[in-house]
This record gives structure tokens, sequence and C-alpha cells, in this order.
């Protein structure tokens, strides 16, 4: 998945691919506490920007699944 650089540049630091891939399991799991949680331990950043982050993850999720339905 590819988020938009605007969230990277709201970050203090960057995500490291293992994280991102975590919080992207979490995001498939359901578990947007964990996700949350995971963004702002990595990143230093604050809650907002931590639950837009994983909320534009939960859109492109969404969205993908849509495009593999339609594909069926």
């Amino acid at each position: 998945m590819k988020i938009s650089a605007q969230w990277d540049q709201d970050m203090k630091r960057e995500l490291k691919q293992e994280e991102r891939e975590e919080i992207v399991a979490a995001v498939a799991a359901g578990d947007r506490v964990k996700a949350t949680s995971i963004y702002l331990s990595a990143t230093e950043g604050n809650l907002t920007e931590a639950q837009n982050f994983i909320k534009a993850l939960m859109e492109e999720r969404v969205a993908a699944l849509e495009v593999e339905e339609k594909a069926r």
C-alpha cells in the first residue's frame, strides 16, 4: 500500500518497512488500536496524525478490495 507523502511529512521519524508492515497487518486484522499504537511508538507523532494515517490505510484497503472484487 502506498500512503501519500503528506503523512510521511507529518511524522517526526519515518516508518521502517517492518513497522509499516506491522501496521498494515493490524489494520487488515481490524485492530485499529494496535495499528495506532505502533504508529505512535514508531513515529513519535500525535494521536491525530496516527488516526489520520490509519484511516488512510483503511480507505486504501477498502479501495483495493473493491478493485479486486470488480476484477472477478
